[in-house]
This record gives C-alpha cells, sequence and structure tokens, in this order.
C-alpha cells in the first residue's frame, strides 16, 4: 500500500492519543496482565510511538508540499514604485499598484519529481521509524513481562529452598539438643538458611524491579502483576530460518533513506538543467494620474521563461558532490543495518537453540538431585552414614538444578522475543496492526 493512502489526516493520529488514555485507566487497576495484554497496552499508549506517529503524519504532509510544484502558483499583491522621472500625469515620481501574477512550471528536467520522490522517501522512513519504535517498546514489555514471570518462578523456588534448608536446621537443633550432634552443625545449618533468604529476598527485589519497569512501559500508576504464561508464537519464534525472515524495521528504515539520498542527488543534478515556465500577470494602477488618457487601467502580460544557473560560486556543484557523498553513506548504512540485524538474528537462535537442548538434561537432573536429596536424609535419620554437610549439599544442590532449570527455560522465551523482533515478525505474533494503519486510525 503507498505511504501516502495511510495518511489521510492530521486528526487520526488522535486515536493513538485515545487509545493511550484509555490504556492509562486500564494500566491503573489492579488486573493482572497477559503477555499479549500487557503489550498491546503499552503499544498504544507509550511517548515513544505516538512521538514516531507525529512525525509520520507531519512526512505525508510533505508530500503534498512537494507535489504542489506541479500546480499554478497564484499570487497578488500591492506595491508602491519610485524612480526619478515622472510617472503618473500630475508629474508625481510615485505609483501604487495592485498585481497579480500565475506561475505554471512547463518543463524542469526532473526538480519537482525529485523533490517528489525524496518526500516519498522521508515519508517511508518516518514509517519505517515508526515500526521501530512501535517493535522497541514491543520488545521491551515482552522481556520485562518475562523477567517478571522468571523472578516469580525463582521466587518459588527460593522459598522452596528457605523451606528445605529450614526443615534440616529444625532437624539439626533437635538432634543437637539430644546431644547427637555438634554445635558447628547447628551452625552450619543457620549460615545456609540464612543463604536461602538472602536468595529470596533478591527474587522478590528483582521481581519488584521488573513490575516497576512493566509499569512505566504500560503508563501505569502502580506495579504491575502478572497473568498466565507466555504467548503461544513465542514457542516456534527461532525456528525460521534466517534466509526466510521479512526486513526488519531498521533495514526497511535504511532502505528509505538510501532511497532519500538518491531523490536528493537526482535533484541535485537537475538543479544545474534549466527550467521552463509560463508567467501570466496583471497589473493595475491604483491612481487615476498612473494612467494616460484612452489607456486602459489594466496591463496585462503573458511571458515564457526558459532560465538556467549559470555561476553561483560552485554552489550547485558542491551540493551535487555533497548527495553522491551521502549516497555512498546511505549504502553503507544499509549494509551494516542488514548485517546488524542478521547477526543478531543468529545469534538469538544459536543461543536459544543451546538452551533448549539443554531443557531434558536440566530436567533429568533435578529428577536425580532430587533423589538423591531424599536419600542423603534417609541414611542421615536410618543409617548415620550421612553428615550433615551431606545433607545440605545435596538440598543446595537440588534447588540450584532448579534454579538452572527456570533460567534456561525463561532464557529461550527472551531469546524468542529477540528473534521475531529482528526478523520483523514481532507485531504479526502480538496482532498488531502495521504501523501505517495505526496512523491512519486502525486499532490494534
Amino acid at each position: 500500500m503507498h505511504f501516502s493512502r495511510l495518511l489521510p489526516s492530521a486528526a487520526a493520529g488522535a486515536f493513538l492519543l485515545l487509545a493511550g488514555t484509555a490504556a492509562l485507566a486500564q494500566a491503573g487497576t489492579a488486573t493482572p496482565l497477559g503477555m499479549t495484554e500487557a503489550v498491546r497496552l503499552a503499544a498504544t499508549s507509550h511517548p515513544t510511538v505516538r512521538n514516531a506517529v507525529g512525525q509520520a503524519l507531519q512526512a505525508g504532509e510533505g508530500i503534498a508540499a512537494a507535489r504542489s510544484g506541479y500546480y499554478p502558483q497564484v499570487s497578488a499583491g500591492l506595491s508602491a514604485r519610485t524612480g526619478n522621472r515622472q510617472l503618473q500625469t500630475d508629474g508625481r515620481r510615485q505609483v501604487h499598484q495592485a498585481s497579480l501574477s500565475v506561475t505554471q512550471l512547463l518543463y524542469d528536467f526532473g526538480k519537482v519529481s525529485s523533490a517528489v520522490n525524496e518526500a516519498e522517501a522521508s515519508a517511508t522512513a518516518a514509517r519505517a521509524k515508526l515500526l521501530v519504535a512501535v517493535d522497541d517498546v514491543v520488545r521491551d514489555t515482552a522481556q520485562a513481562w518475562i523477567e517478571v514471570h522468571r523472578q516469580q518462578a525463582l521466587g518459588e523456588i527460593a522459598q522452596a529452598q528457605v523451606k528445605g534448608v529450614q526443615s534440616l536446621a529444625g532437624l539439626v537443633g533437635e538432634r543437637q539438643a539430644k546431644g547427637a550432634t555438634s554445635q558447628s552443625d547447628v551452625a552450619q545449618a543457620q549460615s545456609r538458611l540464612e543463604a536461602a533468604r538472602a536468595q529470596q529476598l533478591n527474587t522478590a527485589s528483582q521481581a519488584e524491579r521488573w513490575r516497576l519497569n512493566l509499569m512505566h512501559l504500560t503508563q501505569g500508576r502502580m506495579p504491575v502483576d502478572i497473568a498466565g504464561e507466555a504467548s503461544a508464537p513465542l514457542a516456534s519464534a527461532c525456528a525460521a530460518h534466517p534466509q526466510t525472515a521479512l526486513p526488519a524495521p531498521t533495514v526497511q528504515m535504511a532502505q528509505a533513506e538510501r532511497d532519500m539520498a538518491q531523490a536528493a542527488l537526482r535533484g541535485a543534478d537537475a538543479q544545474l538543467l534549466p527550467t521552463l515556465s509560463l508567467n501570466a500577470g496583471v497589473n493595475r494602477g491604483l491612481e487615476s494620474g498612473a494612467r494616460l488618457a484612452g489607456q486602459s487601467a489594466t496591463e496585462s502580460t503573458l511571458t515564457v521563461n526558459f532560465s538556467a544557473p549559470l555561476y553561483e560560486g560552485g554552489r550547485s556543484q558542491a551540493r551535487q558532490r555533497a548527495a553522491v557523498h551521502a549516497v555512498e553513506a546511505a549504502e553503507a548504512a544499509l549494509g551494516y543495518a542488514q548485517l546488524s540485524v542478521r547477526q543478531r538474528l543468529e545469534d538469538a537462535r544459536v543461543q536459544s537453540q543451546g538452551h533448549a537442548q539443554r531443557l531434558p538434561v536440566l530436567a533429568a537432573r533435578v529428577h536425580s538431585t532430587q533423589r538423591t536429596r531424599d536419600l542423603y536424609r534417609e541414611q542421615y535419620l536410618q543409617l548415620g552414614t550421612r553428615s550433615l554437610l551431606d545433607l545440605l549439599n545435596a538440598e543446595q544442590e537440588f534447588h540450584g538444578a532448579r534454579f538452572e532449570q527456570a533460567e534456561s527455560a525463561h532464557e529461550v522465551q527472551r531469546l524468542a522475543v529477540e528473534c521475531l523482533y529482528q526478523s520483523g515478525r514481532l507485531r504479526e505474533a502480538f496482532g498488531l496492526v502495521d504501523a501505517g494503519d495505526l496512523v491512519a486510525g486502525g486499532q490494534p
């Protein structure tokens, strides 16, 4: 769809402002947010997106301004002319006139068309910047939601670890009271219990930090609670091969900026060529003495102008050379954007595959360490063949395996968001409309 069609009116941009107002009210409630809900809320209310919408509307109007060069230019005015000779029949040297002029461009060797192309490329770049703004907010919100979920899961494990170590500390305390164990075992158990509690407090602090981050992204007024699990599209986000990925918004923006530079170069070349135009004018003296007796009060002219720059101090040539360098820089920027996106996408895919392959191994490790912990406790209580240090180490190793399992599972989700972002499929995954439709007033 042509971008200019997506910008029918500047009033359409009010959609996001209204959506943002509704989003503020929704985010201010205590209702937990699912991942998709949080993402859509942020995408329609974040100031970065609203700013990008305004810039896209502004760039769209630039197209109409550039196309005006094809149409007649009409102007009117009043003038006062003073000369060194008689200008009126009564001997006065000053005359006042009203004038009306019309200028129509006939042929300009591509000056206006290159300006229109540059404006269209600028509008496309503004639209790409809007896509980047939306994708950045969506990625940050989705990853903040995942981090809240991660810290909540780690918090549950930390709480179970505290209970497990606390149970061992209580058991050691009972045995110490009966004289069956030493004071050093009690101190060791207490030390491990304090470490477990410190880890629990750290996960709670991190969870609160990410809730606040999510609150700011969704324009809320209180820390955000989450509900449910990660969105289904994340499960296969990194499975697509990079060659099948869509152009990322950053690449689209670089392509549009290259098109702008090429249009500017064509415009600089056209400035060195002539311009053919048709001028029509009507002048009328405002005083009765401004015309001789029997003459018409109105003077009409029709001229054909053929003008070309002969010497401007090298300004046009310098502008042309600058445009050439701008095209070269834009080509390099496009190559870097493509390379950066490809590199980050491949990196995210490799990391995601590594974590996914670790998950079954970690699940087996959790199972084996749990069996080891249970066996050690039984041997400690019934046979006395295990020391308290063995029990504490087994307890810590079991929960450590659970921590690793939760970390890897959430890393897979975080990297899935990154894969969607780098491949240009993030908005589609969360059911958001195209940014051009957002500018035109569509709803997500």
